[in-house]
């Protein structure tokens, strides 16, 4: 949240732009791209989701997955259409519903539904900050953009694992052994 302001202050700052007429008849003349709102607004409701997205997917991916030597039966693939083994002989499909849906679905249905939320959330500001006449709708765009640099760095600062850790194996002690009598 720190390298919005660092970089959204010094942005506006260089380009200077002027406001939309109410901002400029309230007596603030420039420093209105790209809105440091809708920035804010966006990387911490993207980092939200980031956080948020990692445990939904390692969830999904490690309930979905057969163990060794165990067949699973075609229906219990992650996809709801998947066709039932024996329903070209008249049997019937496995039920509809909660019960039928398996721990990857609900995850990417979490997922998809935090993916909307995000987008819904971040549109509901923009559309406020230009209606209301603060900026406009290129100030938000500019901001989305900035925005999305900062996720992405956030994004790969996530997903990397943490230095050196895992490439080297633990170190002996360096304490004195105890002695025995």
């Amino acid at each position: 949240m720190a390298a919005v302001p660092a970089v959204i202050v010094p942005v506006k700052a260089w380009i200077g732009r002027t406001g939309p007429p109410a901002m400029v008849a309230s007596g603030v003349h420039d420093g209105f791209f790209p809105s440091g709102h809708t920035a804010t607004a966006a990387v911490a409701y993207g980092a939200a989701l980031l956080l948020l997205m990692p445990s939904l997917a390692s969830a999904s991916a490690s309930r979905a997955r057969p163990h060794a030597g165990v067949s699973q039966p075609p229906h219990a693939t992650c996809a709801r259409t998947a066709p039932h083994a024996g329903s070209a002989l008249g049997s019937s499909p496995p039920p509809a519903g909660p019960a039928h849906l398996k721990p990857c679905n609900r995850h990417a249905r979490a997922r998809a539904w935090a993916a909307v939320a995000y987008v819904l959330l971040n549109a509901g500001v923009a559309a406020g900050l230009v209606r209301c006449g603060y900026h406009w709708p290129l100030d938000v765009v500019g901001a989305w953009c900035l925005s999305c640099a900062l996720l992405w760095v956030l994004a790969q600062a996530l997903t990397r694992p943490a230095h050196g850790r895992e490439s080297r194996p633990p170190h002996a002690s360096t304490a004195p052994a105890a002695r025995g009598r």
